[in-house]
């Protein structure tokens, strides 16, 4: 796979946007319409924190707002975890089955906004996170009630990063100041990327 088609970053192959197989699901109609164009940054601020906090083999991950899946991914390769994303945007899924498909593992995945996940869905796992997914101010208010719901489904951790919009900084605040056990880290990287942000944290066990 050439180099300038291609990156590898926390031992996962990442295509960019002028790989021909990428450039071929656009041409079938993969086409994104909220904003899951490429794969976005905040998502290695999470592997780096996972490098240091490894999720227990097997556990059960939802990555939510998945994109290109490529978090959920990193989870199954380096913990065996068992993941499934959702997305708002059908158009980006087959991006993620190309990414499990390059990368040789398994990930499942459906079109699902963060309103239709009710806690009897949270309640089949255990680890929610996701990444660049706080970009509107109503989703704040849509992350929030999906995270308490996520506590009354027995949900272990919710982790969220974001290079710190105004949405997600609200988020961060109102989780501060409702929720118990609340970490807001901050995380600068130089490598694979320069990312800078902010982690939250929400442990509910």
């Amino acid at each position: 796979m050439p180099a300038k088609n291609h990156r590898r970053a926390f031992g996962l192959n990442i295509l960019n946007a002028n790989h021909p197989r990428v450039r071929q699901l656009k041409r079938e109609g993969a086409v994104a319409e909220i904003h899951g164009n490429k794969f976005w940054n905040s998502s290695y601020l999470i592997m780096d924190y996972l490098k240091k906090h490894p999720l227990p083999k097997r556990a059960r991950v939802l990555e939510i707002g998945c994109g290109w899946g490529l978090l959920g991914l990193y989870c199954a390769k380096r913990f065996d975890n068992r993941v499934h994303g959702i997305d708002a945007d059908k158009n980006v899924l087959p991006y993620l089955d190309l990414h499990a498909e390059v990368n040789g593992l398994k990930m499942t995945r459906e079109k699902k906004t963060f309103k239709q996940l009710t806690v009897s869905y949270l309640s089949s796992f255990d680890v929610i996170m996701g990444a660049d997914i706080c970009f509107w101010d109503q989703m704040a208010d849509e992350l929030f009630k999906l995270i308490k719901r996520s506590e009354k489904a027995g949900v272990r951790q919710v982790l969220i990063a974001d290079p710190c919009r105004p949405p997600f900084s609200a988020l961060a605040s109102r989780c501060q100041d409702r929720l118990s056990k609340v970490e807001v880290l901050e995380k600068f990287l130089k490598r694979p990327v320069n990312a800078s942000g902010e982690i939250l944290i929400v442990n509910n066990k």
